[in-house]
């Protein structure tokens, strides 16, 4: 929450124009602030106190350089600083979330997909932070926020600098909160030359409190807090299995015993054969982890030390304990039944269908347009916000027609009286209509403007800023509904016209009239025919490649792109693959686009660069990608786009952005 400013408090930080004070703590003030293009960021202002020492200056100017390189996996990104400014001050991304602190405070502890994605984020986030050289010193819940749900981490790069000049500090004074400081802070020896195993024991006491509301040392006064760190066994309780058993590992007395970042993130991800997925996190919060996981491990060799038999032990565990692990936030209950212990989300019956696949994070209008209308509202602003009094659904998005068999998976984060609405097998006859409310769950089919209700869930859910990982699942006959990897509906699919269709999400209120309002915010949306078993998504969505499409979408204003990857191959090839008669005239091409049948949404660069083919002119085409090697203006090639859409060409992508657009010289 931000509060206006004060009187004393600074207008202008550097080239960024402050606009509300967000907080205060123990290294300085935080301000929210507009870059000079309007963009929202954070900004720490560091103590007065600190500013006229230049040992602080010095180690503040290499510390933040190093936080730079950090790359953002689940953390907020460092976008500038400057040491010599009076006061120094650093520029980060900013999150417009709450912290962990306060979704606790306000909420309870975490369950389910909600506390692992937490355990998975933070573990992530340490990777990286870690990788770049970085140790962050004072891990704890205010310093983790979330943005619709997912984690970041902040307040990396700062501490190490405050303690170097720790001379301005009382002497019984470290810098850190004490319930999730490691026993080697608690000896200035060891403490002048911690290790990243200091930031994986506040990673365990952190996750203890996620899923408990508590730390695992907690004392009624602090020494007996830190005597509890120092000698006692943590206290675990009501922290589920197997999750707790990698916490017991990460809160080792001894740094040696610890995992590294990376190793927690084997354990959370991995875990022994056979379990992948087992356990449920939110689908970017997965995608983040394994990004992470490839950044080096920077970790000095005597922390790096596997941790003995233990490591070994637990990583048995999940093996047994992953179908039984507790980690699931839904609990079930039929119309009259009490609530029953939830289930592993499960499809009616196993079926593999080739067919479309289509993946958009919504943050962005492309496949999903911009609607208002009597009824509310959709725009994409970050995520697909729909807005209601009673009812509305959001325009048809895609064209793409997906079979009985299908299954839609989507992050849903509900406001209160606010119900997230999944329509599908939407036809000019009508269509079903999912309905996730924080009460309960409905199946219902629509048609001659009226709903028919064919099956209904008692829920438990959570509204606020954590959001819900919805799956539908149907195959010809029938309809599951899983929340958070748990099971909580199945239902009849009972009208004979209603085979297939579209898909699009929409919101209603639980309660209609007078000020009553529902919000829901939809992200990550991935529609697919076949079963609901995990899909591998592409690792462009999150890092770098080059690759061949046909586009469908490029807009210059919103920055996006529609594509459909594909393979470029030979004409004979092609038919080949597709069983096409050999007398067609595809077949004798030289090069063709085979589409892979999966649709993408790609944010594009602010400064991206398109290069074409010129007719005659084979100087402007690689002869072996056929791809177009001049440049071309923005305006020229977006008003050719724009007209001849959908187009092949070849992309390259970085950190999950378009950089270029070629334009590819093929036939036809």
């Amino acid at each position: 929450m931000s509060s206006p400013l004060l009187p004393a408090d600074p207008r202008v930080l550097g080239r960024y124009r402050t606009v509300a004070r967000i907080g205060e703590g123990g290294m300085g003030a935080v301000y929210l602030a507009r870059d000079p293009e309007g963009r929202p960021v954070a900004i720490k202002v560091i103590r007065p106190e600190f500013a006229p020492d230049e040992r602080f200056r010095a180690r503040f100017r290499s510390e933040v350089n190093r936080a730079r390189q950090v790359p953002p996996f689940c953390t907020a990104e460092v976008l500038d600083a400057d040491p010599d400014h009076d006061p120094p001050y650093l520029v980060v991304e900013y999150v417009d979330g709450p912290s962990l602190a306060e979704v606790i405070r306000d909420q309870g502890p975490l369950t389910g997909g909600n506390l692992h994605s937490v355990a998975v984020g933070v573990a992530a986030a340490l990777a990286a932070i870690h990788g770049a050289g970085v140790i962050h010193r004072d891990l704890k819940p205010r310093n983790v926020l979330f943005a619709l749900g997912a984690p970041k981490v902040i307040d990396f790069g700062i501490a190490r600098a405050l303690e170097a000049t720790s001379h301005h500090t009382r002497t019984e004074e470290m810098v850190g909160t004490l319930a999730y400081m490691a026993p080697e802070r608690f000896d200035p020896a060891t403490d002048r030359h911690l290790t990243p195993a200091a930031d994986i024991f506040a990673w365990g006491a952190v996750v203890t409190y996620a899923g408990t509301g508590r730390t695992p040392f907690t004392g009624d006064i602090p020494t007996v807090t830190a005597a509890r760190i120092l000698t006692a066994p943590p206290v675990l309780d009501g922290l589920p299995e197997p999750l707790a058993g990698v916490v017991a590992l990460a809160l080792a007395k001894d740094p040696v015993e610890r995992p590294t970042a990376h190793q927690l993130l084997d354990l959370l991800l991995r875990g022994a054969p056979g379990t992948p997925g087992a356990l449920p996190m939110l689908p970017d919060v997965r995608r983040a982890a394994e990004a992470a996981r490839s950044v080096p491990d920077d970790v000095p060799p005597r922390v790096r030390k596997k941790p003995r038999r233990k490591l070994a032990a637990v990583t048995a565990g999940l093996t047994t304990l992953a179908a039984a692990s507790g980690l699931l936030i839904s609990h079930v209950a039929h119309s009259g039944v009490d609530a029953a212990p939830p289930v592993p989300f499960a499809s009616p019956a196993p079926s593999t269908v080739a067919g479309p696949i289509l993946i958009d994070s919504l943050g962005r209008e492309a496949q999903w347009q911009d609607l208002e209308d009597t009824t509310g509202s959709c725009r994409n602003d970050g995520g697909l916000v729909v807005a209601t009094t009673s009812e509305v659904r959001c325009d048809l998005g895609p064209d793409t027609v997906f079979p009985s068999t299908q299954t839609i998976d989507v992050l849903a984060q509900l406001s209160e009286d606010s119900c997230a609405a999944v329509y599908f097998r939407i036809t000019t006859e009508g269509d079903y209509r999912v309905a996730v409310c924080p009460d309960k769950v409905t199946l219902g089919v629509q048609g001659d403007g009226a709903v028919t209700t064919l099956a209904s869930a008692a829920y438990r859910g959570k509204t606020g800023h954590l959001a819900h990982e919805l799956t539908v699942f149907a195959n010809a006959s029938q309809v599951t509904v899983g929340v958070d990897g748990s099971q909580v509906l199945s239902g009849p699919l009972t009208e004979a016209t209603l085979v297939s269709g579209k898909v699009t999400f929409g919101a209603l209120a639980e309660k209609s009239g007078g000020d009553a309002r529902a919000q829901v915010v939809f992200r990550q949306a991935v529609l697919r025919a076949g079963g609901p078993k995990p899909i591998p998504l592409p690792a462009f969505l999150h890092g770098d490649a080059t690759f061949d499409v046909t586009m469908y979408y490029l807009n210059d204003d919103s920055l996006v792109a529609v594509a459909e990857p594909a393979d470029l191959v030979t004409g004979a090839e092609f038919c080949r693959r597709h069983q096409t008669d050999a007398s067609s005239d595809r077949c004798a091409a030289a090069t063709v686009l085979d589409p892979k049948g999966m649709t993408v949404t790609v944010p594009v660069a602010r400064d991206y660069r398109v290069r074409e083919f010129r007719a005659g002119d084979q100087s402007c085409v690689d002869t072996r990608t056929r791809a177009g090697k001049c440049a071309s203006t923005r305006d020229r090639f977006n008003a050719w786009a724009t007209m001849n859409a959908p187009f092949p060409a070849r992309v390259v992508i970085r950190g999950g952005t378009i950089v270029e657009v070629d334009e590819l010289d093929l036939p036809g």
